[in-house]
């Protein structure tokens, strides 16, 4: 799994991973529905990533405490990427 790879999910719609993040042992991705052509959509989903073996895994849906403090890291981050530029 990399940055911007397609998946489709259980909703039979894609998104691409526009951002990983490592917290607490746990990976989260940052994922935006996109078109048949990849364009990106409005409709955006934080997942854990669960390694099933080597090659496989699953994402996960978070609670609401751990979805609040996921999304202030990816929030950060955009936010210090911004002031990077």
């Amino acid at each position: 799994m990399e940055l911007f790879d397609i998946v489709t999910l259980d909703d039979n719609k894609e998104y691409s991973i526009v951002k990983i993040e490592e917290y607490q042992n746990e990976t989260y991705c940052l994922l935006i529905e996109v078109d048949k052509e990849e364009n990106p959509l409005d409709n955006y989903l934080i997942l854990r990533k669960i390694p099933l073996n080597d090659q496989e895994f699953e994402f996960e849906e978070l609670g609401k405490e751990e979805y609040n403090t996921i999304a202030e890291i990816f929030k950060e981050q955009f936010l210090n990427e911004k002031e990077a530029a």
